[in-house]
């Protein structure tokens, strides 16, 4: 008979457990609240010229007022670095490659890629370049960091984890934030430009140019018409150029490589106050970026009491600068331009490799050594060499060496030009400070509360000398040695590209090609989004003469397939024609249901689109995407995804026409093909057992935002990670969504109306998992509520005073 009694030892040994436990969770809890942000109170500093009152609403979201900006900079500096300053360091570290120091062996590789560019000492050049109001403004910013960091009771608590300290702030740090976002938006080692160039140079020219046209349909610039894709096709048989020898051209291609790649940069459209129930112009912006915990974005407002002003919108932990809001007389936001501000360099080098050509005769190259240090290793080092154009950075396809020139490298380049925006009362004077500021290249879009609207480049941009017209030769290396290539500096403002008040009242951008002709080839090209988003923004924003904030928010959440919507007929029509034939489709009255009730978007329960969608990228992959999974298979720096861009429009010529001797290898027509191609579809679907119909959009676009210590410690991942939620939308529809990238936040505002504005974004204010708001507007974002883009009523009162 068992004991109905526990034995005595056991007893004890479990009581003995659970104290533990209760023990060990308490100590954490209490460890992990020791470094949250100080709400309320009182905090004293010898930096500051009088006092900053700091009001936070329910979700964090502080509203500043002081009697001066440098005050104002203090305080925004003290709740970055309270609020967010793992953040911070992990910015400056991404730039200046000093990831390893934290995380060991694992980020050397990252750190010896982008040492190579020497970013920490542009940064601390970039400071010394400031002008004394700047210089002060970014003194007293960082000063106001180092005391938010010295007034937390404990260390973030990343740093515990990691087993490392947090370093202070330096002045110079905030310019290695901004050059982290040129490493973000312009990937340092040129590999769109580099890639280009093995296409041209491996590829027959009549096929180079059917694969990479500069556009067609789909294009949408709001000055200028779109391309003509080509009517006529490449002589030389597809399968003799796409299949590898070691790939089995009847098998499924789905590599990661050509699913939609997804541009890093966002939507921005705006209409003139002709449209709105305001005299004044509109403006929304939602930035497409990597999604993260925390967000990459802090939201603050404050006064400018001198310039009688209130300032809102987001911020960049490093950097005292708005980067896209609103003063009450201008609203602005941004898109990743896709320019062309790099240009790589084929070097001419001597037999002994000591030396290289320039047009004023052989020079040495100047070598640096780096030190990286490396957690838990011996220290590493790095040579560097240097030309008159800028360092050295690898071999191109046929082992030729490559010098780069950025526009990161150039005193230029980098400055805080941008924070004078938050004093403009036009657009004409926000477009001059815009031509002035040293960061990213950026489509800006502005409009003011007398109705104007404004498009233009932020940013420097080169002049470029002996380039051809339309950006085309600066789209490929080339050799500076005679002379015939070079940059003589920079375009003044008044040579910018410029559009202002156009004659319809709107103005567009999503990061494809905005403009045409002259204007164009000053902005040159860099790899411009295949034009789709960009132009259902333009079709929504035509088919209305009126505007309100809610019915620019529904824009930016429009998740319609009109992309696909071509591509759902063509599998409809091939599904009905083979469902009973010899190449019979499986699944195909199913399949027919489907797609006949797809929807006609991206939502969370289609699963016709889902269909749709896989279906493309296989057709694509199978067929011209063989050609460019060739090369990549060969070359190490190539970068297959932004070649891809375009192959939409050389695939849908191809199976439209269906030209018996471009008939992918391994098929004996394109019929048998796309057939071949829409079962794989079915059988990749249906792979993890699940029938067809419940394989939802929804279940695949999949939310999975990250701590980026989350990983590494998965059992903080509930702690940490915001939920895993099904999510509408995706890449060729003004509501991009991934699950780990998309809008990182969506606003509407029209200035001086800013109490009637909307504003959200993912994640929230806080990075400190014991918050009370530590994912507080988070539920807006998924939503898409029309959430307010002023601060609430605040509940927590901060005051720093001088001493």
């Amino acid at each position: 008979m068992a004991h109905r009694f526990l034995p005595r030892w056991l007893i004890h040994a479990l009581l003995l457990l659970t104290l533990f436990t209760l023990v060990a969770v308490s100590y954490g809890y209490w460890f992990l609240r020791e470094s949250l942000p100080l709400l309320e109170g009182t905090v004293t500093s010898e930096h500051l010229l009088g006092s900053v009152t700091v009001e936070r609403d329910a979700q964090g979201i502080p509203t500043i007022a002081g009697e001066n900006r440098n005050d104002t900079a203090f305080a925004l500096g003290f709740l970055h670095a309270q609020e967010r300053f793992f953040q911070m360091d992990l910015l400056r570290r991404n730039a200046a490659g000093e990831l390893a120091d934290l995380f060991g062996i694992l980020a050397l590789n990252h750190d010896r890629a982008v040492r190579v560019h020497q970013f920490r000492k542009r940064a601390l050049r970039a400071f010394r370049a400031l002008s004394p109001e700047d210089r002060a403004l970014l003194q007293t910013y960082t000063e106001g960091a180092n005391k938010g960091l010295s007034e937390l009771g404990r260390a973030p608590f990343e740093y515990a984890l990691l087993r490392a300290a947090p370093k202070p702030w330096q002045t110079e740090d905030t310019f290695l934030a901004l050059f982290s976002m040129y490493i973000d938006l312009q990937p340092e080692q040129n590999e769109y430009e580099r890639s280009l160039a093995v296409l041209r140079d491996t590829l027959p020219a009549d096929w180079f140019a059917f694969l990479v046209p500069e556009g067609g349909e789909w294009d949408s610039p709001i000055q200028g018409g779109t391309y003509a894709f080509n009517d006529w096709l490449p002589k030389q048989p597809l399968a003799q150029l796409q299949l590898p020898d070691d790939i089995d051209a009847t098998a499924a291609v789905y590599p990661d490589a050509y699913h939609d790649f997804v541009a890093v940069g966002s939507n921005n459209w705006s209409v003139g106050g002709t449209l709105t129930d305001y005299s004044s112009g509109m403006l929304a912006n939602d930035m497409h970026l990597g999604l993260n915990v925390p967000n990459i974005w802090y939201r603050a407002s404050w006064y400018l009491p001198k310039d009688n002003r209130r300032v809102t919108g987001v911020t960049l932990p490093g950097v005292p600068v708005m980067v896209v809001g609103s003063n009450q007389h201008i609203a602005w936001g941004f898109t990743n331009s896709y320019g062309d501000y790099q240009d790589s360099i084929v070097l001419k080098v001597n037999d002994a490799g000591d030396a290289y050509l320039t047009p004023d005769g052989w020079r040495p190259f100047t070598t640096e050594t780096e030190n990286l240090k490396v957690k838990g290793e011996p220290d590493q080092t790095l040579k560097i060499r240097h030309t008159i154009w800028g360092p050295v950075i690898g071999d191109d396809h046929k082992h030729r060496l490559l010098a780069l020139r950025w526009v990161a490298h150039d005193p230029e380049g980098a400055n805080l030009n941008l924070h004078r925006l938050e004093i403009a009362d036009t657009v004409s004077e926000a477009l001059t400070i815009a031509a002035s500021a040293g960061i990213p290249g950026q489509n800006i879009n502005i409009v003011d509360s007398a109705g104007n609207q404004g498009w233009s480049i932020a940013g420097r941009l080169p002049k470029r000398v002996g380039f051809s017209g339309e950006g085309q030769s600066s789209k490929y290396p080339q050799d500076w040695s005679t002379g015939e290539y070079r940059w003589d500096g920079y375009l003044s403002a008044a040579d910018y590209p410029r559009v202002i008040n156009p004659a319809d009242s709107r103005i567009w951008t999503a990061n494809a090609r905005v403009v045409s002709g002259a204007m164009l080839d000053k902005i040159g090209h860099g790899s411009y989004a295949l034009g789709a988003r960009q132009q259902q923004i333009a079709k929504n924003l035509h088919d209305s003469d009126h505007f309100s904030e809610q019915d620019m928010l529904a824009i930016a959440l429009d998740d319609r397939a009109l992309f696909l919507s071509r591509w759902q007929q063509l599998l409809l029509n091939l599904a009905r024609e083979h469902s009973d034939s010899d190449a019979t489709i499986n699944n195909a009255d199913t399949l027919i249901d489907l797609l006949e009730n797809w929807q006609g978007r991206a939502s969370k329960s289609s699963t016709g689109y889902l269909i749709v969608k896989r279906f493309r990228e296989n057709v694509i992959a199978a067929s011209t995407g063989r050609v460019i999974q060739k090369l990549d298979k060969k070359i190490d720096f190539f970068d297959p995804v932004r070649v891809s861009i375009y192959l939409e429009y050389p695939t849908w010529m191809l199976i439209n026409k269906q030209p018996a001797e471009h008939t992918p290898a391994g098929y004996r027509n394109w019929q048998e093909f796309l057939v071949v191609q829409a079962n794989q579809t079915i059988r990749d679907l249906t792979k993890n057992g699940q029938p067809l119909r419940e394989q939802t959009w929804g279940e695949t676009n999949t939310l999975d935002i990250r701590h980026p210590l989350s990983g590494s410690i998965p059992l903080l991942g509930g702690l940490l990670n915001t939920p895993s939620e099904s999510m509408a939308g995706d890449t060729y529809m003004p509501r991009v969504q991934k699950p780990n990238m998309g809008a990182s936040q969506r606003m509407v505002v029209a200035p001086g109306h800013e109490e009637k504005g909307v504003f959200h974004m993912a994640v929230g204010q806080s990075g400190h998992p014991l918050s009370s708001y530590y994912t507080l507007g988070h539920r807006d974002w998924v939503e898409g509520n029309a959430s307010p883009f002023l601060p609430g009523q605040g509940k927590w009162h901060l005051t720093l005073t001088p001493e």
